[in-house]
């Protein structure tokens, strides 16, 4: 189930919730709307009410809700959420809603506040919690030798058999690892190729897509202590005018960033982190989809 859905579902079930750095939503005790209906229901005015706070706490309950229904650990759960909201505040920052379907509409104002207009109807998927994945009972192995005889020469044509299909199933293991190995260097490969931006890049309407989910999961700052900073290089450019433009107007959005001028013709854009580094996959991939880009890491 999608981390929207869980969102949804938690807040009609426990008439509150806090999303992180975005504000708080109530439901009115006199309005009854199902967790689990999969049905469409009118919602009466003023059902659902938001109210918007840059210093809105995490929600532990929410993290509850996310574990119960996907049967992760705390810090995947986390960071499921985390990202979420990292990725549509960055949605927010550039003028995109954020809809969270059967609830409302969440759209950053001229005055840099979000404001809130409610869904006229309620509409949430149930689906079943994946049950617990339990260990197979292990069938019990005989070695004992089969009842009928077999002749002395047909021990060994069948001891030859045995060895040959030995023999060519270690070969097809061993195509199949070198096949793997060589696919991954080419992934890696391609993914460090630097691309002429000579050209100013834009943000296109495919890079405004939401990314509701993160593709891995990776354990938050407050579940680790092997937090560093790092950089995330999303464009890349070879002329200095080119350069200033994209910084001026991906700035004025909300987005923190760095301008490295190596030389003329070299100048990155950067946007700093600090977070593990093992989290660096993650960051990477939902800014090159972000960005339309092959961002890529660095060090300080």
């Amino acid at each position: 189930m999608k981390t929207e859905q869980l969102i949804v579902q938690y807040l009609y079930s426990s008439k509150k919730m806090s999303l992180q750095d975005i504000g708080n939503f109530t439901i009115a005790g006199d309005v009854n709307i199902a967790a689990d209906s999969d049905k469409d229901t009118a919602l009466p005015p003023d059902a659902i009410r938001f109210e918007y706070d840059p210093k809105a706490p995490v929600d532990e309950g929410l993290i509850n809700y996310i574990m119960e229904h996907t049967r992760k650990i705390r810090p995947l759960a986390t960071s499921d959420l985390e990202s979420y909201i990292m990725l549509n505040k960055q949605f927010l920052n550039i003028g995109k809603p954020l809809i969270l379907e059967g609830v409302g509409t969440l759209q950053k104002t001229q005055a840099g506040e979000i404001a809130f207009t409610q869904a006229d109807t309620s509409h949430v998927t149930h689906e079943e919690i994946p049950k617990a994945i339990t260990e197979k009972q292990k069938e019990e192995i005989s070695f004992q030798s089969p009842q009928r005889e077999m002749s002395r020469g047909g021990n060994k044509a069948g001891i030859w058999i045995i060895v040959l299909l030995m023999l060519a199933g270690a070969g097809i293991a061993a195509w199949y690892f070198i096949r793997k190995h060589d696919r991954e260097i080419a992934a890696e490969k391609e993914n460090t190729v630097i691309t002429d931006t000579a050209a100013q890049p834009t943000v296109d309407s495919a890079a405004m897509k939401k990314i509701k989910d993160s593709i891995a999961a990776i354990p938050p700052v407050n579940a680790v202590k092997d937090t560093n900073s790092f950089y995330v290089v999303i464009k890349e450019f070879t002329n200095r005018e080119a350069a200033q433009k994209s910084y001026d107007k991906l700035t004025s959005y909300g987005n923190k960033l760095v301008m490295t001028v190596q030389d003329s013709s070299h100048i990155k854009l950067r946007m700093p982190f600090i977070r593990p580094l093992t989290d660096t996959l993650r960051v990477k991939d939902s800014l090159s989809k972000f960005f339309s880009a092959k961002a890529y890491i660095e060090l300080p």
